[in-house]
């Protein structure tokens, strides 16, 4: 077997990490751009006192909408290109924070609209044509695995699309993962983060598309603390140890899919979210039991030995890994469908723009997945996720 592996991303792992920020930074230089959710801005605030007490010239922007466009992307690019110039950027929240870091990193130092470097199916992206900006990132989530990936997640407003840059140069260069910054997550994103974080670990792991046995080394062990925990940290949000094992199984999950990539359920979750407007997460475990009860046959062997290594199963059987799977997402209260969170009028016509979208725009990531898909198949999955 020929493989390779590299993660250039230092991660600082531990209690009270996050004062060791203003040490990082100092490597770039003393101009800042802090990116940081409205919702966690108090969160944030010591953070960039403590910044400018050390020195630092900080730039604040508020990410003021749950997943930022590339519309919004470009225009807040233009604003503060015309501002100044910066050393690095700061992504301090969750998933969407540290992808529009990873995302402007590039925006900031090139020209053309930051849609066309995302990676889709039917197109390749622009390559890069000069060094991005240093991108620091900060989780206080615990799902997203996007401190140590290489990819930034776009929502195209226009086509109604998402779509994602895959640049080697966006990896970060230091992850800092505090579990103090975790203990007041809702139980509600809470229970989505850790699915999606699932989701990653277990898509790494049967993705068909290339040798990655580190990769699926790190999923399987992501999916087990999960399996093993979820239940517990929902019970006890402030344990600090239970925070602390959630945030290295995202972090284990985005590094496998760092090194494989994500398959069907992602390749159906995106598009489902960007026509919908239903958070990522969410989007993901809506999906995820309708492509794994379909990916029961094809996947035999693997979901048999992952029954045994993630449940502990002493026989291992596909169906049982399935059934108890579903049985994690219902304690997040996570088995939804479309219609059990819109309106009639919202859905209407979702079906077929959701099947062409997947069809036309993520065929690359469901090559990737042990079944063979045909449109027929997805129009079923995307059927049961709507529950119309």
């Amino acid at each position: 077997m020929s493989y390779s592996f590299g993660l250039p991303t230092k991660i600082l792992f531990g209690l009270n990490e996050l004062q060791r920020l203003p040490e990082i930074l100092s490597n770039y230089g003393s101009r800042i751009l802090f990116v940081c959710p409205q919702d966690i801005l108090v969160m944030a605030q010591s953070c960039i006192d403590k910044l400018e007490v050390a020195g630092f010239e900080v730039f604040l922007l508020v990410q003021d909408m749950p997943e930022p466009s590339c519309q919004y992307i470009d225009c807040v690019t233009a604003t503060l290109k015309a501002n100044c110039s910066y050393h690095a950027i700061v992504g301090f929240g969750g998933g969407s924070a540290m992808d529009l870091a990873k995302a402007l990193s590039i925006s900031l130092t090139h020209e053309e609209s930051i849609w066309l470097y995302a990676n889709l199916s039917n197109r390749p992206p622009l390559p890069l044509q000069e060094a991005t900006l240093p991108v620091v990132t900060v989780a206080t989530t615990s799902g997203t695995g996007s401190e140590v990936t290489p990819y930034a997640v776009l929502t195209n407003t226009k086509t109604c699309q998402k779509g994602t840059i895959q640049e080697p140069a966006i990896f970060p260069k230091v992850a800092i993962l505090d579990a103090s910054l975790l203990v007041n997550m809702p139980p509600a994103l809470t229970a989505s983060t850790a699915i999606d974080a699932f989701a990653h670990a277990l898509e790494a792991t049967i993705n068909i598309s290339k040798p990655a046995p580190m990769a699926e080394l790190f999923g399987i062990e992501a999916m087990s603390i999960i399996a093993r925990d979820l239940s517990a940290v929902l019970d006890s949000p402030t344990d600090i140890e239970l925070r602390q094992n959630m945030a290295y199984a995202s972090t284990l999950a985005g590094m496998a899919i760092s090194h494989r990539g994500t398959t069907a359920t992602h390749a159906i979750a995106e598009p489902l979210g960007a026509l919908t407007k239903i958070p990522h997460a969410v989007a993901v475990a809506m999906t995820t039991m309708p492509v794994m009860y379909q990916t029961v046959t094809a996947a035999e062997i693997i979901l048999t030995k992952l029954d045994r290594a993630v449940f502990g199963a002493v026989a291992g059987n596909a169906a049982d890994f399935n059934n108890k799977l579903a049985r994690l997402i219902r304690l997040g209260d996570l088995d939804k469908t479309v219609t059990d969170l819109l309106n009639l009028d919202v859905i209407d016509g979702l079906e077929n723009e959701l099947v062409n979208n997947i069809m036309l725009y993520k065929f690359r990531p469901l090559k990737q997945h042990p079944v063979e898909w045909d449109e027929e198949t997805i129009r079923t999955i995307v059927k049961d996720i709507i529950g119309a």
